[in-house]
């Protein structure tokens, strides 16, 4: 008996708490937001619970039981390991090993919140629950009880002002990424045809997502110690200071050979063939990728506000076959800009991405 004893006495309490200080709660849901905060205008608030289970010494929940409670719906893709959720008229992506959370094209600066998945489901940390949806949740023996209700979510993409249009122009492209400085001082980026956004990649059955600076084509000299700028002022949402380079080139291969059987590249090993990483989400739904970074710079974390001048890390060559054969070949920074969580070369010709390259980064 004492299991629901404690339940309904934790639910009391909650309630309790909710209906103390509606005025206190309408000021904070009329407060200006900043970075990630998410404004909710509540209705009819319930109680729900859903069972937890315990994976590498984390507390998970089933995303099934999560979405059946709250009447959301979800995807998962089995090729990609990724999984889409829509809840609250928003939609929220993760991707197996990839330790952020794109919520309606906004990266969210949430440390530890990871998709885990095992034989018996799809999993989610409890954290999840409050930093990324707002719920007020405790957990309750082996259980997570939590405060919802069909609330009207306000996200960092609502806030951020923007004048983002997917029919751009070349020159309104331009225009719209203009305030980004260049990563590496006095480097220029390549513009040779196989390093531009949208070059075929036949090694691993894809394309080139971004846009890199080599050494023999920046007009500077690039190596390990050759920092690497935030570009502008921007939130940090991943800092790979724990990355672990592929253990050997069978084992790097072996995920090639995948890619070659399946005709394209999975985002989890895509994700792992750029190596240590830095993401940055800007103004205006911008995103950047920093990828194959040699180091990082150590105060940089999660949630860390940078500007032009802060140095991120180190130009490297994590990822590449360079990194695990250890002979110092691919040597780069390569960088993915993604605007609400699309490459923002899609839309344009080979000769129309040259062209704006160009013109926001020489």
């Amino acid at each position: 008996m004492k299991q629901p004893i404690i339940v309904l006495i934790f639910l009391l309490i909650l309630s309790a708490c909710g209906k103390s200080d509606g005025t206190r709660q309408q000021e904070r849901n009329n407060t200006k937001k900043e970075d990630h905060q998410i404004i909710i205008e509540e209705q009819e608030p319930l109680f729900q619970e859903i069972a937890l289970k315990s994976i590498n010494e984390k507390q998970v929940f089933l995303v099934s039981d999560l979405i059946e409670k709250i009447d959301g719906k979800y995807e998962y893709d089995k090729l990609h390991r990724s999984l889409i959720m829509e809840i609250n008229n928003q939609i929220y992506k993760l991707v197996s090993g990839i330790p952020v959370i794109e919520q309606s094209g906004i990266y969210l600066p949430i440390d530890n919140v990871e998709l885990i998945v095992d034989e018996d489901g799809i999993y989610l940390p409890v954290d999840f629950l409050e930093k990324a949806l707002g719920a007020n949740a405790e957990v309750v023996n082996e259980s997570i009880v939590f405060h919802w209700a069909k609330d009207v979510v306000t996200t960092s993409r609502d806030l951020q002002e923007s004048n983002f249009n997917e029919e751009m122009t070349v020159e309104e492209m331009i225009d719209y990424l203009s305030f980004l400085q260049s990563p590496i001082e006095d480097a220029q980026v390549s513009t040779i045809k196989n390093h531009l956004p949208g070059a075929r990649r036949a090694y691993r059955n894809g394309f080139h997502e971004g846009i890199d600076w080599y050494p023999y084509a920046s007009g500077q000299h690039i190596s390990t110690v050759t920092p690497v700028y935030a570009m502008a002022q921007g939130i940090v949402v991943r800092a790979d200071h724990d990355y672990n380079e592929y253990p050997s080139p069978e084992e790097r291969n072996k995920d090639l050979a995948l890619t070659a059987e399946l005709g394209e590249t999975p985002l989890y090993i895509f994700d792992r063939l750029r190596g240590r990483q830095v993401w940055v989400q800007y103004e205006k739904g911008i995103m950047i990728r920093f990828a194959h970074l040699d180091a990082i710079a150590e105060d940089l974390h999660v949630g860390k506000k940078v500007s032009e001048s802060t140095i991120i890390g180190y130009v490297g060559n994590s990822g590449t076959s360079g990194a695990v054969n250890n002979d110092g070949t691919q040597l780069h920074l390569h960088k993915d800009i993604l605007i609400y969580g699309e490459l923002f070369w899609k839309p344009f010709t080979l000769e129309e991405i040259k062209t704006i390259v160009e013109e926001v980064f020489s």
